[in-house]
């Protein structure tokens, strides 16, 4: 196969890459906790965009606030979890499964 055959058969998988960095730079997951007394927001990117926090929250001491922080981040990384992936691999694998792989094989002849 010559290297102009290798780049069509890779476009596939690169434009998946960029859907995929493209979704996770526009996704927003919503963390709470105590009933949406306590939100956390953080981003596809894992970036925390903001926290939210009501007067119900703060009625109590710290270490209840810390426990609904805690609650509220661990809720938004299990939905990060859920829509992206939970390890490295399944995350590639996500990547893959989107991408036309059919049409890649067959550009590079199949596995012989």
């Amino acid at each position: 196969m010559d290297l102009a055959n290798l780049t069509k058969a890779m476009a596939p998988v690169q434009e998946a890459m960029r859907k995929a960095s493209t979704e996770r730079t526009d996704t927003v997951l919503e963390g709470r906790a105590g009933g949406g007394a306590v939100v956390v927001r953080i981003g596809g990117d894992l970036t925390v965009r903001g926290v939210r926090l009501l007067p119900a929250a703060m009625q109590g001491d710290a270490t209840m606030l810390e426990d609904l922080f805690t609650a509220a981040l661990g809720d938004a990384l299990r939905q990060h979890r859920e829509r992206f992936g939970s390890t490295p691999d399944e995350q590639l694998a996500r990547v893959f499964r989107s991408a036309d792989m059919g049409a890649m094989m067959g550009m590079m002849g199949g596995f012989k």
